[in-house]
């Protein structure tokens, strides 16, 4: 074949990185070059390269070029839920530490299930990923003993367990909801309902435990109603109606997570009860729109940002060090205790 001559292949086949160097009559080096944007190359072959690549419609082999360098550069992620805007947040952010670090994230969920976590982590060590960071769906990673067989650097993220070898980085759960309790308390509440997705969870079961702790404390372990509502709003909903059915609520509901939250709002609205007056609602996380409803909605506000800076900095230290010991932190959060609340009605 000729220089500048479209290569011939078969149907499907695809375009490699000398096809696109023999039609633009240069080097594979000098098209890896311009492809990853290194080194000086003259802006006529660079012109060349770019026409032959959109010509041929090449694209770049990831693993292919994880296993031919030193370095690899992609960075697994997996998260329970894409449609948890906390979960959608902290993507958010680790997609601009990865770009900021030169990696490139690859994104996965688990659904909230632990045997597709294990899948999904499984995939990613095929990708021969240089790290994993994790929300794990019940604490300890599903596919933990490929994680440790296989020596991947993985950082726990928010769910985090009691005990691991792996890198934990995870809010103060136990005083962030304690802190709720001793102001709703302080309000004069003496009945205030609990929900958790469920007690699996590590984050879920500080959160109650911190809220039961702050509620002794206070006095008013007796009027503490822990309500599993399901790990998403479909759940949650059909568990915070059902319990309305019951009647004889509390005077407080303090959602621990935000599909709770949502669902004993819908439930306020539908049944044509006043907030504060009625029902004072406190959140666990801060989604946007709960600012914007009337009342605004209290809040216990996870650090997102620093949650993820602080994972990324930590897996970018365990490649560097990766004889190093594991690594806890704790982060603490903020609360805003906004419209939704006041003292109960005598």
């Amino acid at each position: 074949m000729q220089p500048n001559e479209t290569p011939r292949r078969q149907p499907g086949e695809r375009a490699t990185i000398h096809d696109v160097a023999r039609l633009a009559n240069v080097s594979p080096a000098t098209v890896s070059k311009v492809l990853r944007g290194l080194g000086a190359v003259k802006a006529d072959s660079v012109a060349r390269i770019h026409a032959a690549v959109r010509e041929l419609g090449f694209r770049v082999d990831p693993l292919a070029a994880n296993l031919r360098r030193s370095r690899r550069s992609i960075v697994g992620l997996i998260v329970p839920d894409f449609r948890n805007p906390f979960f959608g947040s902290m993507v958010a952010h680790f997609e601009r530490l990865a770009e900021g670090s030169g990696y490139r994230l690859v994104t996965v969920s688990s659904a909230e299930k632990a045997e597709r976590e294990a899948a999904q982590t499984e995939a990613l060590l095929d990708w021969r990923v240089a790290g994993i960071i994790m929300v794990p769906t019940d604490g300890q990673p599903a596919a933990e003993a490929s994680l440790v067989d296989q020596k991947v650097a993985t950082v726990l993220v928010d769910r985090v367990p009691d005990q691991t070898d792996f890198d934990r980085v995870g809010v103060n759960n136990l005083e962030a909801s304690a802190a709720v309790i001793r102001e709703l308390a302080a309000l004069g509440h003496r009945r205030i309902l609990l929900a958790p997705s469920h007690l699996v969870q590590t984050n879920m079961r500080d959160r109650v435990n911190g809220a039961k702790r702050a509620a002794e404390e206070a006095g008013i372990a007796g009027g503490i109603e822990v309500l599993a509502s399901g790990p998403d709003v479909a759940s949650a909903s059909d568990t915070m109606a059902a319990r309305f059915d019951k009647g004889d609520l509390p005077t407080a509901i303090f959602g621990l997570h935000s599909p709770a939250t949502l669902a004993a709002l819908r439930e306020v609205e539908r049944r044509g009860l006043a907030m504060p007056q009625d029902l004072s609602v406190v959140g666990f996380d801060d989604i946007e729109w709960m600012q914007v409803t009337h009342p605004p909605i209290a809040a216990v506000i996870q650090p997102v940002q620093a949650l993820a800076e602080m994972a990324w900095a930590q897996l970018m230290k365990r490649l560097a060090e990766p004889a190093e010991p594991p690594y806890t932190v704790e982060v603490s959060c903020e609360l805003d205790f906004r419209g939704s609340v006041s003292s109960p009605r005598a």
